[in-house]
């Protein structure tokens, strides 16, 4: 491995390596047809989940069905599909169009409507909304089942049994049709199961609510002998224990395979003339001009190259110890076909160790070339669980927002004694959010104390009228005012009119993670209201390990690692930290390092990493999640988050909800 000490080597490096993956010609990716189907409002549709590659073209010969009837039943796909998206795809749209209205329903009737399709009977219709054959007679005048006609409509009356039974195909998942006002909350309070397992098998979602006419899956809960509901326990399951790893460690003169995936993508800018050409909208032209404009001072590529040189320090760290490293650097370019095309050199099959990539599109075919080659694969900025459930190999650098909101809520609930304001704006996209984090909060406050009243406000702000947060504050005690928003806007101005009472009020804040990256808001604000705020990356340029990071960067590359993204990440840092942590880690342990991370805490130049395993099946998710203050003698300083109480139920009884909570939450504890 040749380590370059300047540069000029650098790029001159950096150009051979760009050049060595050809560009693939587009793929054409074979869908396969499902067999799940559901009836919704009387309609028969198949459920197709999108997988990586599929195109909405693809998808439309794949059922015999026009590209605008999809987008017709799916509003959303005109923007473009998203991995794991549910599409509901009519079954016969033809026949569905030839309706016979001759005996549509009588005003004032209600009731779901059923379209029969070629082949139906009507004991097989009546199978379907668990009725009876007469009560489908008696709703629609004059039918039998000698005369019945594809197309024809039928009133199907609603069932006389009050509660209604979820019919779950068997993959496990039941799909729901979300209604007006419908949220992720209220779903997952119906079918009692939690927002994160709706979240799991929805990728799709993000942190966004549904939308209204959105299919999306539920999955099913397990029951026990008792008939009650609770959520499955790790333990229950056939967890993977890692026993297929080869264990190589014994020849210490072996060289180790690792591959990085870093989206340099080196390429000459286009003309901006040419990139506004044909926009129409002034908003999204200025857009364009602002980004073109912000690459033309910092080119994206700047940022993984200082990424790039922290690996290349690790690497050569690793190299002075005796470890043999045979190393490759694969440009993504943000393309998914470049990223197949790289994946499809066998060699990769027998590597020990990947890096990357950046973006989460390309990170999904990664993560599942790496799965089934029993590959450790370590990401940098991904932070949702859902990869993390299925891949045992998959470490996530980044903590996810729920863990985020977890530890947050737990230093809410610790101020108990304040009074809580909990500001937000009225956004119907994180509506779902907001009800999640809550929720921790206050049961946060019932761990601390259930009979105590607890002042907790929620003020909902137009970004115009920020001042009126002032009605919610307290004279008589200390105020907490959680802002959880990565809206700039929003919390320059709330940081503003909370600055300004100041003489009236003992207000701490606490804000979100990004905070320390808006440019908009005077640190001095900061530190005059105690902002505390979370981060795994907080570099304190002071400390002397950093120090000692800095010289040696800037004697190999002549600068200093500069760029920092949006989350406050220091890209020549997290490339150093990263490689060095799982190097060493494969230096020391062997491909079995896995099993081998709870006693392994190297020193690192930003802080440790944490790191624990999502479940039986899943992969690690890093939940070193530290608190850090502003105070008002300009330092920062981190701060501890006390562990939570353990809770006690004597106060007021608990449903099967509380009590299937508190079961799984002890048995984490223990």
């Amino acid at each position: 491995m040749i380590l370059y000490q300047n540069s000029k080597l650098l790029f001159l490096f950096l150009a051979a390596f760009l050049l060595q993956v050809p560009l693939e010609a587009q793929e054409t990716v074979s869908v396969e047809r499902t067999n799940n189907k559901v009836i919704l409002e009387g309609t028969v549709y198949y459920i197709h989940v999108v997988k990586p590659g599929e195109t909405l073209y693809a998808i439309s010969k794949a059922y015999n069905v026009s590209q605008k009837e999809i987008a017709v039943e799916n509003p959303g796909v005109i923007s473009g599909l998203q991995i794991g998206q549910a599409l509901k795809i009519p079954v016969d749209p033809k026949i569905q169009n030839e309706l016979d209205t001759s005996d549509m329903p009588e005003p004032g009737e209600t009731g779901k409507y059923h379209t029969i399709l070629p082949g139906e009977t009507l004991y097989g219709i009546a199978r379907i909304y668990d009725l009876k054959e007469e009560d489908i007679e008696e709703a629609n005048r004059g039918l039998s089942p000698e005369n019945l006609k594809p197309g024809k409509r039928l009133r199907i009356p609603e069932p006389e049994t009050g509660e209604e039974e979820h019919s779950y195909n068997e993959e496990g998942f039941v799909y729901h049709k979300v209604k007006r006002k419908e949220t992720l909350y209220s779903i997952a309070g119906y079918f009692k199961v939690s927002i994160e397992e709706i979240r799991a098998v929805n990728p799709e979602l993000g942190w966004g609510g549904p939308k209204t006419g959105q299919i999306i899956r539920i999955p099913a809960p397990q029951l026990r002998d008792n008939g009650s509901t609770y959520l499955a326990d790790e333990s229950e399951m056939d967890a993977y224990d890692y026993q297929e790893l080869d264990d190589r460690h014994a020849n210490i003169n072996r060289s180790y395979r690792v591959a990085f995936f870093i989206p340099f993508d080196f390429r000459e800018m286009e003309p901006l003339d040419s990139l506004i050409k044909d926009v129409k909208s002034a908003s999204r032209k200025n857009r364009i001009v602002e980004r073109y404009r912000r690459e033309q001072n910092i080119p994206q590529s700047v940022h993984f190259l200082e990424f790039f040189q922290g690996t290349l320090l690790a690497i050569d760290s690793m190299r002075q110890i005796g470890m043999k490293l045979d190393v490759r650097y694969f440009d993504t370019r943000k393309s998914l076909d470049r990223t197949r095309t790289i994946l499809s050199d066998d060699e990769l099959e027998d590597f020990d160790l990947f890096f990357g990539p950046f973006y989460d599109y390309n990170l999904e075919l990664v993560s599942e070339f790496a799965r089934q080659h029993r590959i450790p694969l370590v990401t940098p900025f991904h932070n949702d669980l859902a990869l993390l459930q299925t891949n045992p190999y998959l470490f996530q650098l980044s903590p996810s927002m729920e863990k985020g909101y977890k530890e947050t809520a737990k230093l809410v609930a610790s101020k108990h004694m304040y009074n809580i304001v909990y500001v937000r704006q009225n956004d119907s996209v994180d509506a779902a959010k907001h009800e999640y984090f809550k929720q921790l909060i206050f049961d946060g406050l019932d761990d601390y104390h259930p009979s105590d009243p607890v002042r907790f406000k929620e003020v909902i702000l137009e970004l115009k009228h920020t001042d009126k947060i002032i009605h919610s504050l307290s004279p008589d005690k200390p105020n907490l005012v959680v802002v959880p928003t990565a809206d700039e806007a929003l919390a320059s101005s709330v940081v503003q009119s909370l600055f300004y009472q100041l003489k009236n009020y003992d207000i701490e804040v606490i804000g979100g993670p990004h905070w320390t990256e808006f440019s908009t808001i005077k640190f001095k604000y900061f530190h005059e209201l105690n902002l505390i705020f979370y981060s795994s990356f907080w570099v304190d340029y002071h400390a002397p390990g950093v120090e000692d990071y800095m010289t040696k960067y800037r004697s190999h590359f002549y600068n200093e690692p500069g760029i920092i993204s949006t989350k406050g990440v220091n890209y020549g840092i997290l490339g150093y930290d990263m490689s060095f942590y799982f190097l060493n880690a494969l230096r020391k342990y062997g491909s079995r390092f896995i099993l081998s991370l709870d006693e392994y805490q190297p020193g690192l130049v930003q802080g440790p990493f944490q790191f624990e395993r999502l479940s039986g099946n899943g992969g690690y998710e890093n939940v070193h999640i530290p608190f850090y203050q502003f105070f008002p003698d300009m330092s920062i300083r981190q701060i501890e988050v006390p562990d939570l109480p353990l809770r006690h139920y004597f106060f007021n009884p608990m449903d099967n909800y509380k009590k299937r909570k508190y079961l799984n939450n002890e048995r984490k504890r223990n």
